[in-house]
């Protein structure tokens, strides 16, 4: 077991492709860290546990290691993200 860091704008499923290789580890790497719903935001700098022995593609995640790759695809939606006036128009 290790420790990552969340990193801005980085989802559940951002983690599971970074560290385990692939998505289908993200229901095991939010039970892991007691996480009920796999689509809630992160808080960034948030410690997550992560099990090396469940590594689902070492090539993926070796490629996204030496290449410094840390995927951040969260996508914040609604009101409070949106500029008035530029795509949050009022006729």
């Amino acid at each position: 077991m290790s420790n990552i860091i969340v990193l801005n704008g980085q989802s559940l499923f951002d983690i599971a492709l970074q560290e385990y290789g692939s998505i289908e580890a993200v229901f095991q790497l939010a039970d892991d860290n007691g996480i009920t719903n796999i689509t809630d935001s992160l808080i960034p700098g948030t410690e997550l546990i992560i099990d090396e022995n469940m590594i689902i593609d070492k090539n993926v995640v070796n490629y996204y290691k030496n290449n410094a790759i840390y995927p951040a695809n969260e996508v914040r939606t609604g009101v409070g993200y949106m500029a008035i006036g530029v795509d949050f128009i009022i006729s």
